[in-house]
């Protein structure tokens, strides 16, 4: 073996030990931060693996075990990465589980568990197909709604493409150009390369999501909209010159509804809430959501008007003494704010000053008791 080779294997154990002691110690916990400390667990594994080397077998079965998070984890940290809300949900988790435990069986079967040689070519015909359907998967998050995207955002998916998609083609395209024998030696350099490269690049990548979420950018373009009904959201043409007053009556009694039904149900809660979720739930077009919003209840935008139950709720723990011991970052993700940033930007919209400072110039329980009459 090259001495170049343990020593990038070292690199990336190091740079993923440390990437992991970095996200465990974070106070903040959101699912890219978990699914980019398992990820880097798993490099982890994988890499020292090879530096100790078959010789140590029990040592290197555990570290090949601790190892089956890797392209499959890369996948649930590229949707963590380019979707708002929810990135993941339990299809996504149990599809990717589902490739940790063929690599697992995997693993095993190399090691000598006693599998017969079917059992054990059927194990690795359904990793080769589930592990390239994640390669696929995971560069379709980066390539997903390019062309809605602008500025540093696209930039940061094509340097996520560019270096994923990079590192896949060198580790496959030369092991079948280089190493039509399959001895290994293309795949044992290209291995801890193609590590370092994803380490880096989707470090400095997972930094810079985590101080700009998407739903913020998705919200602070939304109120940079004109104050107009969007025209994918329109209602049929003609539909308003029909019946004017019918509509508007209409229109007083959805937003009656829509009212009740944020009250009730507290919809807003979920940080992932869109406009289709409301219309969904009411049984309506969204153009009719939308219209009921701008046109009866005042708001500029959905945003807008679902920030003001979030808003109010806030408020309401800011105030309340039993919530005191409650970070502004929790009462943010209580009330419905999908990051610290977006509940800051809309609490000081509304209030002119920040979480914190609205908490401190709350009147303590003794100044309210003392203006009480006697």
């Amino acid at each position: 073996m090259q001495a170049w080779i343990p020593a990038l294997q070292a690199t990336a154990v190091c740079l993923s030990t440390l990437w992991l002691l970095l996200t465990l110690f974070s106070r903040e916990r959101t699912p890219l931060r978990w699914v980019w400390a398992l990820f880097c667990a798993s490099i982890a594994m994988a890499m020292a693996r090879r530096l100790i080397g078959p010789d140590v077998a029990t040592w290197s079965l555990l570290f090949a075990i601790g190892g089956c998070v890797t392209c499959n984890g890369y996948w649930l940290v590229a949707r963590a990465l380019f979707r708002t809300g929810r990135p993941f949900g339990a299809p996504h988790l149990a599809f990717a589980g589902t490739v940790a435990l063929l690599i697992v069986l995997a693993q095993l079967a190399r090691a000598g568990d006693g599998s017969s040689p079917l059992a054990t070519a059927a194990v690795g015909e359904m990793l080769g197909l589930l592990g390239s359907t994640v390669l696929m998967l995971t560069l379709w998050e980066g390539l997903r709604g390019w062309r809605t995207h602008r500025g540093v955002e696209r930039g940061m998916r094509a340097l996520f493409v560019a270096s994923y998609g990079g590192c896949v083609l060198v580790v496959s395209l030369g092991t079948a150009m280089f190493d039509p024998q399959g001895t290994g030696a293309w795949q044992a350099g290209g291995d801890p390369v193609a590590a370092v490269l994803i380490l880096l690049v989707s470090q400095g990548l997972v930094a810079w999501r985590l101080r700009h979420p998407l739903e913020d950018l998705a919200a602070r373009a939304d109120d940079e909209k004109p104050n107009v009904v969007p025209s994918a959201q329109a209602p049929p043409a003609g539909f308003r010159d029909a019946e004017p007053t019918a509509v508007r009556a209409e229109d007083r009694a959805l937003a009656r509804t829509l009212e009740q039904h944020m009250r009730s149900e507290r919809p807003w809660l979920r940080t992932d809430l869109k406009l289709g979720h409301l219309a969904q739930a009411l049984d309506v077009g969204e153009y009719r959501i939308s219209r009921a919003i701008h046109d009866v209840l005042g708001h500029r935008n959905v945003a807008h008007y679902v920030n003001r139950y979030r808003l109010d709720h806030a408020r309401a723990m800011l105030g309340d003494p039993d919530c005191d011991g409650w970070s502004t970052l929790v009462v943010g993700l209580e009330s419905g704010f999908g990051s610290l940033g977006a509940f800051h930007r809309a609490f000081k919209a509304a209030e002119g000053c920040t979480p914190g400072e609205y908490r401190s110039a709350r009147p303590a329980p003794d100044d309210v008791a003392g203006r009480q009459p006697a």
